[in-house]
């Protein structure tokens, strides 16, 4: 009963090799064609003490807010030029904003507090000023003029924006801007004021007399030392008894024509334990916000299956956005303008019933135009629900259903009241689910001619840069480890169209500026992968390795062609009869530019005879043919390889003649199981190799070139059998297997033993 439990053992080791093997086919030379993530390159960089929250740009100075500091950069190599230190500072109840607080740090209540900037921005309407808002102070802010002559002098004028006027409410503070929890600002210059839009994440635990605001509209006062509201309608806040179980993060802000927009993360309901993103949108003129609107935004994966309905997964959870204009190409494909403004999302899955993000994201476009077209077509339609986290679910609002509004414009009325839309706008991921297994966290877009070129940033601190197209076929021709630390979403393009242009990215402490044409061409390893980089990256193939025109100075360098490259081929020898099987490994297989795989023109030949491809079992990395016949045998042949463009010669392939020399044993039992070796040549070329007796198969355990061995089948009677080895299209048939009766034991001698070690005889009839 032994031998067939080894029969299937045998026949599991070699199933399981030859799984592996095909699973692993040109995988080695996959690896080797494909981009080099790993590569380290040299870029401008600074790290800062603390970890940076906002950056801005000014004239030729970079402005980094961080914890406890600003920073000033010059634009050229990232050269700290100046500093200012913003905290910590000593809080006291005692104290307002603009107080120097220093002296009562003995007394009872006060409170050293790192003070983290919040916000950073620079206006140039009034003065040229850097406005920078911090945790501390009740969310206060200062400005720092900026001297014409040397904007980077940011501390021989600093102002605190905070004026308390007597005949406030102690509740209303239009000076306190921020909230430590989180905050998006947005600055915008309407009708020669200049308004700030706020969107600040709070909590119960605020104290009342910070007066923060969840979402609100001020004005810089014409004397700049602090803001006002215009209406007592200016601003709107989540009810008190909602603030811990549902908040609002404010992602993005951004000013489109007529609206300001919003973009957060929050419960889909009161009730709900699900997240989602949702767009916010108003009236830039609107000072009492009662033009407000949102609704949800989701980025969908859509999945086709044969014979059933598509599944479709939504990506729920915004990471980062950013606004700009589309290239020609991506703008035909959405059906926009170059001239419209489109919002470029990244989103993620989250964890079940949280906002935490999974390592899954897609990204999606939408054009405003499109967004402002979905809110005008649904406004009068019965998808409507009071904003029950700013008003509670009895209010007035949550019962009358009528809307007297004109969504398309901004002639706003009185009578209108904010309003919350169930539907939401949908758009598909643009690369496909090709980021299923990665969590982004940044992005930025600018055009290369008609091309629109999207920089993005992932939890693990790489950074990629890709075509953004509708097709989702594009892959990054820019991806490499920039840091441990996650991509922030804090990302800036400056001079796009200039060759000079360059993307401000940020990783914990650490800003870097990375060139928006690229990082040479050393990191595509194939011709075909080179060629297929955007052309404003000025790639081209000089003789083995991808460079730019001028790097190239001893070869030939071009655009247009890519030879076919060898790396294995497998296996190496067939026998005469031919019908092997032959896969081919390497790169650059039927390559034509701005074409994936285009294997019409590639010829494969074996000395001169054809090798039949096979076209659907074929990619630009793998080729498979079927060789013919021989008349005799040969060594060292040639494998011919041509795309049409380039060909490339091979010579490790032979044809063989099999054959057996001897067998052992040449006899077993009938129940078989008796492993026999047979010895001989070539006995591993070829694909396939199948051993019979009698008609049935012995079932193989291993192959060697010398060596073949496998497990005798059963025979019903005493016999002696023909051994035919098939290998591929040839037959040979060799010296026969004698099948012998069972031997059959009788009698044991001994039958016990002292525990040593003792002869057992076994004593046959």
């Amino acid at each position: 009963m032994k031998a067939p439990t080894v029969l299937a053992r045998g026949i599991l080791v070699l199933l399981v090799t030859l799984v592996r093997k095909s699973d692993g086919e040109c995988q080695e030379a996959l690896a080797k064609s494909e981009m080099n993530v790993n590569m380290k390159y040299q870029l401008p960089n600074f790290t800062a003490e603390t970890p940076i929250q906002n950056v801005a740009l000014h004239k030729n100075h970079i402005y980094l807010g961080t914890i406890n500091h600003i920073y000033v950069l010059n634009d050229r190599d990232l050269q700290k030029v100046a500093e200012y230190q913003t905290g910590p500072v000593l809080e006291h109840p005692g104290c307002f904003p603009c107080q120097d607080c220093s002296h009562q740090a003995n007394a009872s209540g006060g409170v050293w507090k790192d003070n983290v900037n919040m916000a950073l921005l620079v206006d140039t309407y009034y003065d040229d000023q850097l406005i920078s808002c911090g945790s501390v102070r009740r969310g206060t802010c200062q400005r720092h003029v900026l001297p014409a002559l040397d904007p980077a002098d940011i501390q021989s004028e600093v102002h605190c924006m905070y004026s308390p006027q007597a005949d406030e409410e102690p509740s209303q503070c239009p000076d306190c801007v921020v909230s430590a929890l989180g905050t998006k600002v947005l600055m915008s210059v309407k009708q020669r004021f200049i308004n700030f839009f706020v969107g600040n994440t709070i909590s119960a635990s605020y104290p009342p007399d910070y007066s923060l605001h969840s979402i609100s509209v001020r004005r810089l006062k014409e004397t700049q030392d602090g803001f006002k509201f215009l209406t007592d309608q200016s601003y709107i806040d989540v009810l008190p008894e909602f603030r811990d179980s549902y908040p609002i993060k404010y992602v993005h802000a951004f000013e489109s024509n007529d609206f300001i927009y919003f973009l957060t993360v929050q419960r889909e309901t009161l009730n709900a334990q699900s997240f989602h993103t949702r767009i916010i949108r108003f009236c830039s003129v609107d000072s009492g916000l009662h033009s407000y609107m949102e609704m949800p935004l989701e980025c969908i994966l859509t999945e086709k299956r044969r014979k059933r309905s598509p599944r479709e997964e939504v990506f729920n959870i915004l990471q980062a956005a950013y606004v700009s204009k589309p290239g020609a190409h991506l703008a035909r494909q959405i059906g926009a303008n170059p001239n419209d403004d489109i919002l470029y999302g990244v989103f993620a899955q989250s964890k079940p019933d949280s906002a935490e993000p999974m390592n899954r994201s897609a990204v999606c476009a939408f054009p405003i135009k499109y967004v402002n077209e979905f809110f005008n077509k649904i406004v009068n339609k019965n998808n409507v629900r009071c904003l029950q986290h700013f008003y509670g679910p009895n209010h007035e609002h949550c019962f009358n259903r009528t809307l007297l509004r004109n969504s398309s414009g901004c002639e706003v009325h009185s009578d209108e009241y904010r309003t919350e839309f169930t539907t939401a706008l949908q758009r598909v991921d643009l690369f496909m689910g090709q980021f299923n297994h990665v969590l982004l966290t940044s992005i930025s877009t600018f055009i290369k001619g008609e091309l629109t070129i999207a920089n993005l940033g992932t939890s693990e601190g790489r950074f990629m840069q890709v075509v953004v197209s509708r097709s989702g076929s594009s892959t990054p021709h820019v991806n490499f480890l920039l840091d441990s630390h996650p991509m922030s979403p804090e990302m800036i393009v400056k001079d796009p169209l200039n060759q000079n242009g360059y993307t401000l990215v940020v990783t914990g402490k650490k800003i870097t500026k990375i060139p928006l044409d690229g990082l040479g061409c050393e990191h595509f390893q194939s011709c075909s992968q080179c060629l297929s980089a955007p052309p404003f990256v000025q790639c081209g193939w000089c003789h083995d390795r991808c460079a730019r025109s001028e790097e190239c100075a001893a070869g030939t360098w071009t655009q247009d062609l890519c030879h076919p490259t060898v790396y294995e081929v497998f296996p190496t020898s067939a026998p005469l009869e031919g019908g092997t099987t032959l896969t081919i490994c390497g790169w650059d297989f039927g390559f034509r530019k701005n074409s994936k795989f285009d294997v019409k023109k590639t010829r494969i030949l074996l000395g001169n005879e054809s090798c039949t491809l096979a076209l659907s079992e074929s990619t630009t990395n793998m080729l498979k043919c079927t060789v013919g016949p021989a008349m005799n045998e040969h060594f060292n042949m040639s494998i011919i390889i041509s795309n049409g463009r380039g060909t490339v010669q091979y010579s490790t392939f032979a044809y063989v003649d099999p054959i057996i020399t001897s067998i052992s044993p040449s006899y077993g039992p009938k129940t078989g199981g008796t492993l026999l070796t047979l010895t001989g040549k070539y006995l591993n070329s070829g694909n396939s190799r199948h051993v019979s007796i009698g008609g049935k198969t012995c079932t193989l355990k291993r192959v060697s070139e010398t060596i073949l061995e496998c497990y005798t089948p059963a025979q019903n009677s005493p016999t002696e059998f023909p051994i035919k080895l098939k290998i591929d299209l040839a037959n040979k048939e060799i010296d026969s297997f004698s099948y012998q009766e069972d031997p059959i034991v009788y009698k044991i001698h001994p039958t016990k033993s002292f525990v040593r070690h003792v002869n057992i005889a076994l004593i046959p009839r």
